[in-house]
């Protein structure tokens, strides 16, 4: 990453902001506890009411929303140098550069629930067809997948404003996440469905023995991948895929706990800062246990590399396959 800098004005702001929000709306999850907020993934992380702060992990606290992003940054994002993350922590707080493009919308969570307690998904609409035509047409993805994961009520669309639902289920075939992507290109739109449990992946899986798995950051970047393995005539059935909703490991962690015959983990988050950086930390993490490798998109995402084969005008493979009835996609 080339050298940055941030002037004294973007320091100013930085400091006036309000963590909680700002977390809230890049879609850090928070817990709120009486009068403070938690972290989700890390409960030891205590936000007070007044901004004051402190994570009790790491032994370290203050006021200073600067020096919390910061930690958060190294911590989770995979920035290794103390100066940078706190220079990229100035930057982000006071708007001056964001390394996704799209703003995840994200409702304070009213309650923990229990994962015992059902998850309030929106109402369906009668049909599927402007998320089918969203998916298929404007990003591309391979139909009789799309159908497969429509089948198997892992996307719908809704009702209300008829956004596409993606549905991540536990072990027992029970919703416990849930998020909502808008099917207007024109108008993107993310949210995640209120008391949805991040830990829950979405999953394109593969055939049962498969031990590799794939992991992305987004739905439609692993349902992306598996359309150009089709359209490359390979296999896609050949591992699982996952979709962790950003950089987070606590999706993958859950998986893998959940499926002790993954021996093999490929990394497919975006080939940008955030995403190279998080490759890099979990290989560290996971080398011991697993093989793990990257697959970097040649663009920013593998959507964008599926889109771009479109407008390339290259070859595009006539998709006749039907579902198979016997996988759960």
């Amino acid at each position: 990453m080339s050298k940055i800098f941030y002037t004294s004005a973007e320091y100013e702001a930085a400091k006036k902001q309000n963590i909680v929000q700002f977390l809230q709306q890049i879609g850090y999850e928070l817990v709120p506890d009486k009068n403070d907020y938690r972290g989700k993934i890390h409960n030891s992380l205590v936000i007070r009411g007044n901004g004051g702060w402190y994570w009790n992990s790491l032994n370290v606290g203050g006021n200073s929303p600067i020096e919390l992003y910061k930690h958060i940054l190294m911590r989770d994002y995979g920035y290794n140098d103390e100066k940078e993350a706190a220079t990229i922590a100035v930057k982000r707080l006071a708007g001056a550069i964001f390394e996704h493009e799209d703003i995840i919308l994200r409702e304070p969570e009213k309650k923990a629930r229990s994962p015992d307690e059902p998850l309030k998904l929106p109402e369906r609409n009668i049909n599927n067809d402007r998320v089918i035509n969203y998916l298929t047409e404007t990003r591309k993805l391979d139909r009789a997948i799309v159908d497969g994961l429509i089948k198997y009520n892992k996307i719908y669309e809704e009702k209300q404003y008829h956004n596409a639902v993606f549905v991540s289920y536990d072990k027992d075939k029970k919703p416990q996440n849930a998020f909502l992507r808008g099917t207007l290109p024109d108008k993107p739109f993310k949210k995640d469905v209120e008391s949805s449990d991040k830990s829950y992946v979405f999953t394109l899986l593969g055939y049962p023995k498969s031990s590799r798995v794939f992991c992305f950051e987004a739905a439609i970047d692993a349902i992306s991948h598996a359309t150009i393995k089709k359209l490359n005539n390979e296999d896609w059935r050949d591992g699982h895929r996952i979709s962790t909703g950003g950089v987070s490991s606590g999706g993958l962690k859950r998986f893998l706990q959940d499926n002790p015959q993954i021996t093999e983990i490929v990394l497919c988050y975006d080939n940008d800062a955030t995403g190279n950086r998080k490759c890099e930390k979990l290989t560290e993490e996971l080398k011991d246990k697993y093989m793990v490798t990257r697959d970097k998109p040649q663009t920013k995402d593998f959507n964008k590399d599926l889109v771009s084969r479109y407008e390339n005008n290259d070859e595009i493979l006539e998709d006749t396959a039907e579902i198979d009835d016997e996988l759960e996609p």
